[in-house]
């Protein structure tokens, strides 16, 4: 008997390479929720009818506690992939009353809905923007926390209660950090989607993308298949509560290499537009994936080169 799972922010670029994974690969009834804010239809609309019998979609709203403790609650959920959030450093800086709520008050509230409605466990996505600038590398999980914008002191925040409801409440909590995730389906239809995305559709088209910064600036970046797999090893491990786990690939990739390495793809010559770095980004990140490996047992990742291909 499959169990039954829920997945936040299904209808995103990772939560619906998770939904189909677990359609796939998988006997789990899948529970999908998005409030399509950054969501897309099309992500998931073909598992309404391909997979009718056990995957069932509701539009709703992470603040909304009481929709969402009575989805839980009438479903029996027993394990749950926390995805949902608005993502961009950008509009946390613009706008953090917005992403506060979505990001930290709605993970509390996904949360206490687990704990009263007697969920086991809950694996959240988090993220490497919690390091901020801090400036060594690679990056742990016990490396100095210094985020330089809303989204990240969201992130880390929303790690405490994790911690605190696996400690104090008795609900299983597991938080992954990403690193830069990339892989196919990533929308580039804004200027703070993954630079991948936007690079690839802009070279795709003959056009030239704008490098923010002098394009020295680095990323560890992780194919998005292997980021699916880290969410279900770390929901299906035992002995983990509790546990933040970096995910990454302990790789350094430059702006100027992604460009180089798209360009290359599509036979494009022209070099890159040069504008000055936004405010609130990062200059370096790196991972230390030592945990994730011996925790979650990854060990083969797709490599830089082989996942750009992929897009």
């Amino acid at each position: 008997m499959g169990k039954n799972i829920l997945i936040t922010g299904a209808a995103g670029f990772i939560g619906s390479h998770l939904v189909k994974e677990m359609l796939h690969f998988s006997e789990d009834t899948v529970y999908a929720l998005d409030d399509m804010s950054g969501g897309c239809l099309e992500n998931i609309e073909e598992f309404s009818e391909t997979f009718s019998d056990r995957f069932i979609f509701q539009k709703i709203d992470i603040c909304d506690y009481e929709r969402l403790y009575a989805f839980i609650a009438e479903n029996a959920i027993t394990h749950i992939y926390h995805l949902a959030a608005i993502v961009s450093v950008q509009e946390s800086m613009a706008d953090p009353l917005r992403t506060g709520r979505v990001n930290l008050q709605g993970t509390l509230n996904l949360l206490e809905a687990a704990r009263q409605a007697g969920a086991k466990r809950v694996v959240f996505s988090s993220s490497a923007a919690i390091y901020g600038d801090e400036k060594s590398m690679p990056k742990n999980e016990n490396s100095p926390e210094k985020p330089v914008s809303p989204y990240g002191y969201e992130k880390m925040m929303a790690e405490r209660y994790l911690k605190l409801y696996s400690s104090t409440y008795g609900v299983e909590t597991v938080a992954l950090r990403y690193f830069n995730v990339y892989g196919p389906g990533q929308r580039a239809d804004s200027e703070y989607s993954g630079v991948i995305s936007i690079f690839d559709t802009m070279l795709r088209q003959g056009k030239t993308p704008t490098i923010y910064g002098d394009g020295t600036q680095y990323r560890d970046f992780v194919y998005v298949q292997d980021v699916v797999k880290a969410n279900i090893a770390a929901m299906n491990t035992d002995d983990i509560s509790g546990e933040v786990i970096c995910i990454g690939t302990g790789r350094k990739t430059t702006v100027n290499d992604i460009f180089a390495t798209i360009a290359k793809k599509y036979g494009h010559t022209q070099p890159p537009k040069y504008e000055p770095a936004r405010k609130g980004d990062v200059y370096g990140s790196l991972c230390d994936n030592g945990k994730m490996r011996k925790l979650l047992g990854l060990q083969e990742l797709v490599n830089f080169e082989q996942g750009v291909m992929k897009i």
